[in-house]
């Protein structure tokens, strides 16, 4: 038995989008109908410009070290971090 009440937000917004791509695609395959009006230059190139966003801040959020001195600091860190793990 469905409960619909019980489905979450995120579920909801995902069923919603597949919804939407699929009647694109249907709307292209038959009817030669642009729901999204996209061309494949325009996808292909925020494809581009989303991965590129999101590799940058991935690249930027983790701690990078590349200098003597910092790598020096990561493994004191990683030093305190299993000492408190043992202390627990």
């Amino acid at each position: 038995m469905l409960n619909i009440k019980g489905v979450n937000k995120q579920t909801w917004g995902r069923i919603i989008a597949l919804f939407l791509i699929l009647l694109n695609q249907i709307g292209l395959a038959f009817f030669d109908f642009k729901l999204l009006p996209f061309t494949d230059d325009d996808i292909y190139q925020g494809a581009s410009v989303l991965i590129s966003i999101i590799v940058t801040v991935w690249a930027s959020w983790k701690n990078n070290s590349f200098t003597l001195e910092a790598q020096h600091a990561d493994q004191h860190l990683q030093g305190g971090k299993q000492d408190d793990k043992n202390i627990s």
